[in-house]
């Protein structure tokens, strides 16, 4: 097993702090649509839609990834928010350098304690597993953005093309670490390096006709599914180290014209093979 390599899930994580509860939505390779901020904004979303707890004042604290955070995606995204009314206030604060661990890091902890101590076949058994890497205190929850037959429950949107219409890059976003937005300033994003500085201003709307002129939300991206070499890849080489309940789930047979695409390709191969040797 060390040398193949097994279905894939990524891991994202929100932690409210004041609760504590850290909702980690669990994202199987066959519905991950993107790695970068069109993912990340959109699972904030849906944690916003449906986990929220109808609050209008937000401190949010991120690590300094910039394809995922640190990005003029993530801060037109909360504009967004701003404007719309979805929130009042919007405070994005980006961790020091050299200090990266941060609550999610702690939730992250346990569940890759209790990982390890378990055995996981399926998305079902993953689950299961975060809750119960905290027992008791329910801390860990699971959300699952889709299924391994490719259902999806968490939809990504397509908010890059979305929102760039309406809105400026901000200049140098990697310098700094401290945003905020507010109604009181719609528009305008209040930024600076550290704390002990005096907060600058930047208006990053283009205009108000351009900002009207969006529809209520973002297209939906599609998921891609699994490609053809990757189910016969999981089929041919997976399957055998799965329990056998889930092997249909996990590792199921590739489709027939999946199948046939896979041996044409095959066939191609060795066709050409034979040709080199002949001639």
């Amino acid at each position: 097993m060390y040398f193949l390599t097994p279905r894939k899930c990524a891991i994202f994580g929100v932690c409210c702090e004041g609760l504590p509860k850290q909702v980690n939505f669990l994202v199987d390779e066959s519905v991950n649509v993107s790695k970068g901020s069109i993912a990340v904004i959109s699972y904030l979303h849906y944690y916003f839609e449906h986990f929220g707890m109808g609050e209008k004042r937000v401190q949010l604290h991120c690590d300094n990834c910039s394809g995922q955070n640190k990005n003029n995606f993530l801060i037109w995204y909360f504009i967004w928010r701003v404007v719309k009314g979805l929130h009042t206030e919007v405070n994005i604060n980006f961790m020091p350098a050299g200090h990266t661990k941060f609550a999610p890091d702690w939730c992250f902890g346990l569940l890759k304690r209790a990982f390890r101590r378990d055995e996981v076949n399926c998305l079902q058994d993953l689950c299961r597993v975060v809750e119960e890497s905290t027992a008791e205190s329910r801390i860990n929850i699971p959300q699952l953005v889709g299924h391994e037959d490719g259902t999806v429950v968490v939809p990504t949107f397509d908010w890059q093309n979305f929102l760039s219409p309406a809105f400026r890059r901000m200049p140098g976003v990697l310098q700094y670490s401290h945003f905020r937005v507010t109604r009181e300033r719609p528009g305008v994003l209040f930024y600076r390096s550290s704390l002990a500085e005096d907060e600058q201003s930047r208006m990053l709307i283009k205009s108000a006709a351009a900002f009207d002129a969006l529809p209520d939300m973002p297209p939906v991206l599609p998921a891609a599914g699994l490609s053809y070499e990757r189910q016969a890849y999981l089929y041919n080489q997976i399957r055998e180290f799965v329990c056998e309940e889930q092997r249909d789930v996990v590792c199921p047979l590739p489709e027939i014209n999946c199948a046939l695409c896979y041996l044409c390709v095959l066939a191609v191969k060795s066709f050409f093979k034979v040709t080199v040797v002949l001639f």
